[in-house]
């Protein structure tokens, strides 16, 4: 049975438009991945407060890229069952800036995003997260985010998007390696037997391996003996630096800690970030106080169950690859009771 609640996703992106205007009627435009272009008409102004007849609309959104559109179909199923809201699909909304002003507008309600992109991005925008712990950046976020904007920072998932460093487990077996620092120290004391392969573009980015390695001590001139006897490889991407190390050719490489590829390469483990060289990126539910009744927040906030790790949300990102993303989440959502 189809659900009267909700807004059919057709596989465009569209945007409210001018829906802050004088309270004729909006259009809904864009594009689908063909180009066409489609638009419907809503009333102008009671969807951007939150309400349509009477009753409380939901415009749930995310940003375009599969991890995105995964969180944000996984929002729009949590509400679709948890309350009775009319739901509106603008996953594939836009980005950061998008979102930003989005949100201030009363054009979005509710998303997922990651505790790195807000501070780094969301006015006010911040250079540096000095953080020893995600709960700290958590607390400081949504203590800033609450009372600059009309939204409330949800409950953040334990796992988060942001660089891992992986290495063959048996590169490393009997050396004791568990973490950066472990790597570092036993690089300085003369061991250059693992292999390193990258991305391209990593290795000198402001976030890559020659900025990593300076952070945490790698001494220079092991560093260069290192490079000279293991030829370090650079690889067309990171998935491709990741099939070096799944088929032996190299031992260690970086990808985002929830990419769908990682789940092909076998027989490997993660270094733990011990000094925090990268920001926190925990996703969060962010949702805007108009909407923001008991029902919503609880639905919302269900996400970090529904995720509990990085491995789960690199295996609902290759499902989505091959099934799309909406189905991708109602097939997960409805295997784990969910939904």
């Amino acid at each position: 049975m189809v659900d009267e609640r909700r807004q059919p996703w057709t596989g465009s992106r569209r945007r409210l438009l001018g829906m802050l205007a004088t309270g004729g009627t909006a259009t809904l435009v864009g594009c689908s991945s063909g180009g066409d272009t489609e638009s419907s008409t809503v009333e102008s102004g009671d969807e951007a407060a939150g309400s349509v007849n009477g009753s409380l609309s939901v415009v749930v959104s995310s940003k375009g890229y599969t991890e995105q559109l995964n969180l944000g179909y996984i929002a729009y199923e949590l509400l679709a069952s948890n309350t009775s809201a009319n739901l509106v699909d603008e996953t594939g909304f836009g980005g950061n800036a998008a979102h930003a002003e989005a949100y201030q507008a009363g054009d979005i309600h509710a998303y997922y995003d990651y505790m790195g992109s807000l501070w780094a991005t969301h006015p006010p925008s911040h250079d540096e997260a000095d953080f020893e712990t995600p709960d700290e950046q958590y607390e400081a976020l949504k203590s800033e985010m609450e009372s600059e904007h009309p939204i409330r920072i949800l409950d953040r998932a334990d796992w988060q998007n942001t660089w891992a460093v992986f290495i063959r487990e048996d590169a490393i077996e009997g050396t004791g390696i568990e973490t950066i620092s472990d790597l570092a120290g036993y690089v300085n004391d003369g061991n250059y037997d693992i292999r390193p392969a990258f991305g391209d573009g990593f290795r000198t980015r402001s976030d890559g391996f020659d900025a990593l390695v300076e952070y945490y001590g790698f001494e220079a001139e092991h560093v260069a003996r290192w490079e000279t006897e293991q030829e370090f490889i650079e690889a067309a991407s990171a998935q491709a630096a990741g099939t070096a190390v799944d088929e032996g050719y190299a031992d260690l490489s970086f990808g985002y800690s929830t990419s769908a590829w990682l789940t092909t390469v076998e027989d490997i483990v993660y270094l733990d970030d011990d000094r925090n060289f990268w920001p926190f990126f925990h996703p969060v539910g962010v949702v805007h106080e108009d909407v923001a009744t008991d029902a919503v927040v609880s639905a919302l906030n269900k996400m970090p169950d529904a995720i509990p790790d990085a491995k789960t949300m690199q295996e609902l990102n290759s499902h989505a690859t091959e099934v799309g993303s909406q189905q991708a989440v109602v097939d997960h959502l409805k295997a784990n009771g969910f939904i």
